[in-house]
């Protein structure tokens, strides 16, 4: 749809209200920056008893091989040696002074009960826009297929990227998982951000209404996100605090 088709569509739709009447239209654009976010998912399950016993017998004996525990424990060395090689990965132990020793991640998983396993890598695309400094969701390809792209829009105080607040980021992707309440599905979680890389910048437009209510005597902008296809409360109210006054001196 060309951005006038979607225009008069929506002034259609404004006005089927009798109580309030367009005085301006007008059209602008906000840029909206596309990001590869990736971090390592960290699966959490319960530490099963065998992890437990090696964990307690590396903490209270000075272990070198892993031969010895497996001989202690009575259990195949090469399931031991796995294992181990599984916690020095994950570093809940280390072996820096000779012995096996409990790092403080791998004495506070212990107390917990709790093995955390950090996951291989993973990304996600994200659209952030600096003007809402929040996650957009919609089809920027969509956007592109419009015509025609307004001038920016008159408040953009930062076109760069800057720097993205990563707990925004994070509270994101979580909600982006797809965990069930399955008991017998280990339950993934995020807990930080690897990487974050800027792939591109869309303008986004966006199509604004003055509108007047007689009623209540006032002026008041609402404005559409073509990305979202919603109105765009955000952006309103910043139009709103910044217009107003001026609204009223040249529409009264």
């Amino acid at each position: 749809m060309e951005l006038q088709a979607l225009q008069k569509k929506l002034a259609k739709q404004l006005t089927q209200n009798l109580k309030v009447r367009i005085v301006q239209e007008d059209s602008f654009c906000i840029p909206v920056h596309t990001l590869q976010v990736s971090y390592h998912p960290v699966q959490r399950t319960a530490m099963d008893i065998l992890m437990k016993m090696m964990l307690i017998s590396f903490s209270k004996a000075e272990i070198e091989h892993v031969e010895t525990l497996a001989h202690i424990l009575l259990v195949e060395p090469l399931f031991i040696n796995d294992l181990t090689n599984k916690m020095v990965k994950t570093g809940i132990i280390t072996k820096e002074t000779g012995t096996y020793q409990l790092t403080s991640k791998g004495e506070q998983q212990l107390v917990n009960g709790i093995f955390e396993e950090e996951l291989e890598l993973t990304s996600r695309i994200l659209q952030y826009s600096t003007v809402h400094k929040a996650i957009l969701h919609g089809d920027i390809e969509e956007v592109l297929e419009f015509g025609e792209f307004p001038e920016l829009f008159a408040y953009l105080e930062q076109e760069e990227l800057g720097d993205v607040d990563n707990s925004l980021l994070i509270s994101e992707l979580v909600a982006m998982q797809d965990n069930t309440d399955d008991d017998d599905t280990p339950q993934t979680y995020i807990t930080s951000i690897a990487s974050t890389e800027e792939l591109q910048i869309n303008d986004v437009p966006y199509v604004q209404f003055v509108l007047y209510e007689a009623a209540e005597d006032r002026y008041f902008a609402r404005i559409y996100n073509t990305l979202t296809n919603s109105w765009d409360e955000v952006v309103e109210q910043l139009v709103n605090e910044k217009e107003r006054t001026s609204w009223r001196e040249k529409f009264a």
